[in-house]
Order: structure tokens, then C-alpha cells, then sequence
């Protein structure tokens, strides 16, 4: 959804992804002795996999160079499946950095490779796996279609295997691809099923999955205190089968209900999360994790419009931490951008103008349809408030085509609200009658919103019913 309000967000998603340990540094420095000593091509590629994707958050030419020999190895091998699991691996990791165009296609190359070589060996499994991925990635790029295609074929396929973690794997990516074309009741119905799957199987790896995306979904149509009530299930089941990546788990958890309270004004509960997440990552020497805080700080204090605070913050030791981070990353105009918004709160018009012009290239060449669309948003907010309305809505006409293409109905909603605020300034009435149509044309929602929260807590009581029927 657009907003006004955060910054830094969509880079920083990666972080939720990748795999990660206690003692990062130590396991990058098992992980290369096992690819250095061992002979077996399937341990190398094993270690290689989990390797790469943890350079993804510290060094991406190391990143890249382990992932292209981890293809070169498998290749040699000439053993399949270690082909096809090379291919999806340097799929995963590139799919951390899908808000890049180049990184974005990268990923759907490697897996469409991973997939041509399942399919001449008829691995089926290994088919559904790569047509999920590639869902995944096409989600990503507000490619819907393709999402919802890729995502239909796995189905088909996972229906007929005897296989729970694929089976609830499946229903989930449905229920992505749903609630991403706005079909909020399919969705929510597809989630459920996928908890129902992980349930009966008595996992708690997959339970814990599934309530991650419950907590994704209510959050979505902003019921944030039944998106807290998940992410709180989730977070007690990491207990019940710790490993290595549990206070990685842990740390990346608190944040993410951090910013449910965030979103529900809880300010105060909200940075207590926030710290205690930062405790934690403290703690456990997590130290690239700890920028999950710190971004999540410095948004809270732009919507607390305190931006003076934040400027204080982001010039800190912490805030140049994470600045390090997305410089280290090379995703610098995303710095330009969130002093941009800092300065524009500010009044400090000039400031703020220089740092826009640095981060424009970027947004408006390499960076995927949402994130350009979230920064034509926030340009335009600037010129709001320059007092150059004509540019503000030339980029508010950008931020309303992006999400009219792409289905983003609360995007355009808000964008037509802005241009009918803008049109009636500058005195064009007509055109802001016609925006202030369009915007009560796309949200009939605020209107219904009571009788939709009930249609959804009714499917998931009746579905609650069902299962405790069946069990009696």
C-alpha cells in the first residue's frame, strides 16, 4: 500500500528471507571451510546454497561469485537434481533484491532454467517447486497473471504427491496470489487451508508458516490486532523446535509486531518492540540484523512527525550503521530518498530537492514498478508542499497510472484523493469534480468495512467448525 509516511521498506524486506544464524561470521567461515575441503559435490552445493545467500546481506560480488560456482560444480556433476537445486538456489538469491529490475529477472532466468531441466526428467516435485518460485518472483513485479499461472500449475501437480509441507507450500502461494488481485475472501480461504494441512500433519515448522501469512493478511486489510494474535502464535512456536536460526527468528518477529502496533498508533509498544528486538540481535552478534530496528526506528519517528528526531537518529552511530548497510548493498539513493522525505518534514526544501534529484535515477531506472511508485508519491508530496502544484500532480498522474496497471486499488484511491485536493487548488474544477469521483468510486470499502471484517471472521469461525467436527 502507498504511504506517505516509511521509508527504506522495500530493500530492507530482503533481510526477512535470508538464511541466518547466531555467530553469522562463524557460520560463513564453516560454510567456505566445508566448500574448501570437501569432496562431495552434494555437501559443496549443499554449503554453497546457504553460503551465497548469506553474502547477499554482507558482500554481493562474493555472493555472486559462489553462486556461479555452485552452477559450475552441479553442471560438472552432471547429476540433475544437484542441477536443479543449484539453479533454484541462485533463483532464492536473487529474489531477495527483487524491487531491482536486473536482480528481479535474474531470479525468474534461473529458476525458468531450474524448471526446463525438472521437466525433461519428469521430477514432479522438483517442477512444482520452481513453478512456486517462480510465482513468488512474478508476485514481486505486480505480474499477477503470470503469478496466478505459475501458482495454478503447481497446484495441479502438489494435488496428486503425497507431500503436507508442499500441500500447505501450495495453498499459501494461492492465497498470495489472491489477496494481491484484491479476491480477499479466496485468499483468506486458501490460507486457511494451508494451516488446516499443517495442522493435521502436526508440524510446527508449518504451523508457524502459516500463521506468518495469516498475520500478513489481516494486516493487509488493516486488522492489526488480529495480525498481532498471529504474529504472537508465530513467535511462541519458534520455542517449540529451536535451532540455530531462532534468534534470528526471534529478533526479525519482534520488529515485525513492532510495526503492527506501529500501525495501529501504539506508539509506545511499538519502540518497546523495536528495542527489545535490537536487544536481541545485540546479543546474539546478529549485527546486519540490528538495521531491522533501525529502520523500523527511524519510520516510527517520521510518523510520529517528529522528522526532526529522525534527522537526529539517521546522523547517529545507529542511523550511520544503517546507512553503512544500503551503501555496502549499493542501494545509496535509497539513503537520498529517506533524507528527502526527513527534509521535506522539515521545511528544508533545498536540502530535500538535492536529495530527490540524487535518488531519481535510480527509482525511475532500476527499481521495480512499486518502489518507483512509492517515490513518485513521495516526490509529489514534496511539491506539495514547495507550493509547485503542477509538479505534484505530474507525479501523483504517475503514482495513479502505476497503480491502476498494477491493481493497486488503495494506491490509486489515495492518489485520486491528493489530485482532487490539487485540482481545486488550482481553481481546474472540473478535473477535480472528476477526481473526487473517482476517488469515492474506488472506496466503497471504507463504506462496507464492518460488514467485510464480519464476512471474514465468519469464513475463518465456520472453517474453525469444520475441523473441530471432524475431529470429534
Amino acid at each position: 500500500m502507498l504511504t506517505l509516511k516509511r521509508v527504506l521498506l522495500p530493500v530492507l524486506l530482503l533481510v526477512l528471507f535470508l538464511p541466518a544464524y547466531s555467530q553469522q561470521d562463524r557460520t560463513v567461515d564453516s560454510l567456505k571451510k566445508v566448500v574448501a575441503t570437501s569432496a562431495d559435490a552434494r555437501v559443496k552445493v549443499e554449503a554453497m546454497d546457504i553460503l551465497c545467500r548469506m553474502l547477499m546481506n554482507i558482500n554481493l560480488q562474493e555472493a555472486e561469485d559462489y553462486g556461479n560456482r555452485m552452477i559450475l560444480l552441479a553442471e560438472e556433476s552432471r547429476d540433475r537434481k544437484l542441477m536443479i537445486n543449484a539453479y533454484l538456489a541462485n533463483g532464492l538469491r536473487c529474489s531477495y533484491f527483487a524491487g531491482r529490475k536486473d536482480y528481479a529477472q535474474r531470479s525468474i532466468g534461473y529458476y525458468n532454467k531450474a524448471l526446463e531441466i525438472a521437466v525433461k526428467n519428469e521430477y514432479q516435485e522438483k517442477i512444482a517447486i520452481a513453478q512456486m518460485r517462480l510465482s513468488a518472483t512474478y508476485l514481486a513485479v505486480l505480474d499477477k497473471d503470470n503469478a496466478l499461472k505459475f501458482a495454478s500449475q503447481a497446484f495441479s501437480i502438489i494435488n496428486n504427491l503425497e507431500d503436507d509441507s508442499l500441500k500447505a507450500e501450495a495453498y499459501k502461494t494461492y492465497g498470495n496470489v489472491y489477496l494481491a488481485r484484491n479476491e480477499k475472501k479466496l485468499a483468506l480461504q486458501y490460507y486457511l487451508d494451508a494451516l488446516r494441512v499443517a495442522e493435521d500433519a502436526e508440524n510446527d515448522r508449518m504451523i508457524r508458516d502459516c500463521y506468518l501469512s495469516l498475520a500478513g493478511f489481516y494486516s493487509a486489510i488493516e486488522d492489526y490486532d488480529k495480525a498481532i494474535d498471529y504474529r504472537t502464535l508465530a513467535l511462541k512456536k519458534l520455542d517449540a523446535s529451536p535451532d540455530g536460526r531462532t534468534p534470528y527468528q526471534k529478533t526479525v518477529a519482534l520488529a515485525a509486531i513492532g510495526d503492527l502496533y506501529a500501525a495501529k498508533k501504539s506508539t509506545d509498544i511499538a519502540i518497546g518492540y523495536y528495542n527489545r528486538s535490537l536487544a536481541m540481535a545485540d546479543s546474539f552478534k546478529l549485527t546486519n540484523l540490528k538495521v531491522l530496528g533501525y529502520q523500523s526506528l527511524l519510520n516510527q519517528y517520521i510518523r510520529m512527525d517528529q522528522p526532526a528526531k529522525a534527522l537526529e537518529f539517521f546522523n547517529s552511530a545507529a542511523g550511520q550503521n544503517l546507512k553503512d548497510y544500503f551503501s555496502r548493498l549499493g542501494f545509496s539513493p535509497i539513503i537520498n530518498e529517506a533524507y528527502g522525505v526527513i527534509y521535506t518534514d522539515l521545511g528544508l526544501y533545498d536540502s530535500a530537492r538535492i536529495n530527490y534529484n540524487k535518488a531519481a535515477p535510480y527509482f525511475e531506472k532500476e527499481a521495480s514498478e512499486i518502489q518507483r511508485m512509492n517515490f513518485y508519491a513521495l516526490w509529489a508530496n514534496f511539491y506539495q508542499k514547495t507550493g509547485d502544484l503542477n509538479k505534484a500532480i505530474e507525479y501523483f498522474l504517475k503514482v495513479k497510472t502505476i497503480s491502476e496497471t498494477n491493481g493497486l486499488i488503495e494506491s490509486a484511491e489515495l492518489a485520486a484523493k491528493h489530485l482532487d485536493s490539487l485540482y481545486t487548488r488550482t481553481a481546474n474544477y472540473q478535473l477535480a469534480s472528476q477526481y473526487n469521483s473517482i476517488y469515492y468510486k474506488l472506496s466503497p470499502r471504507k463504506k462496507n468495512w464492518h460488514r467485510w471484517r464480519r464476512l471474514m471472521c465468519s469464513i475463518a469461525w465456520k472453517k474453525k467448525r469444520r475441523k473441530g467436527r471432524k475431529k470429534k
